[in-house]
């Protein structure tokens, strides 16, 4: 099944067909917990020290009790959202990590005229690969759902430059010239699936025509 949610993974679009894109699947697993706990310490000093809790509990006003609320902050701020990446099956860990790394200097790659110039005619957009790779791991992410897998984007262990060095020395990914941007976690999830937080609608996400100018369903007056 892994297979099948890589190759899903591949069919998403990228400019001129380029794929900038490479998946290492982790199931070494003490290069597994050498991940996850970067993310529990990332976790630990984000929101345990650097984020007010006033700020937490904005952030998560959409939850309406206030013991799952308290739970929630506590399970930020102490690091155990994300134990699940180490893999532990005492912490219901996920068996399967996938680590996603993009080509920076992708544009003009796919043409050897070009090859190394970072550009085409002087352009250089290592942005395209970013596009790409996250549009990979949707589609990655989507297929693992229609297999009756559970799965997970994360990206707090590479959010900091100094942790993306360490974690692709580890992996040996040919960094800056690669560089490992998200993680998507695969296994069976414990609970059933839910909907999850509530989502705003087209009316609060849309313009038409120009920012600010109102956007409503066709017929809604």
């Amino acid at each position: 099944m892994i297979y099948k949610v890589i190759e899903a993974g591949g069919f998403a679009p990228s400019a001129e067909n380029q794929q900038p894109w490479r998946i290492i699947v982790v199931r070494d697993k003490k290069i597994q917990k050498f991940i996850g706990q970067m993310a529990v310490d990332r976790t630990i000093l984000l929101f345990g020290r650097a984020t007010p809790r006033e700020e937490l509990e904005r952030r998560l006003s959409y939850i309406k009790s206030k013991a799952s609320l308290e739970r929630t902050i506590d399970i930020l701020i102490s690091g155990a959202r994300f134990e699940y990446i180490k893999g532990e099956p005492e912490t219901f860990g996920a068996p399967v990590l996938l680590v996603l790394a993009v080509d920076q200097t992708h544009v003009g790659n796919s043409q050897p005229t070009l090859r190394g110039t970072g550009g085409v005619y002087g352009w250089s957009s290592p942005r395209h690969a970013f596009i790409a790779g996250s549009m990979m791991l949707e589609n990655m992410a989507l297929a693992a759902t229609s297999l009756g897998l559970g799965s997970c984007v994360s990206s707090v262990q590479l959010d900091h430059f100094d942790d993306v060095g360490a974690i692709s020395e580890r992996l040996e990914i040919p960094f800056p010239h690669w560089v490992p941007i998200l993680c998507l976690t695969l296994g069976y999830a414990k609970n059933e699936r839910t909907l999850g937080p509530p989502r705003q609608g087209p009316e609060e996400i849309a313009f038409l025509n120009k920012w600010g100018n109102p956007f409503a369903k066709e017929g809604k007056k």
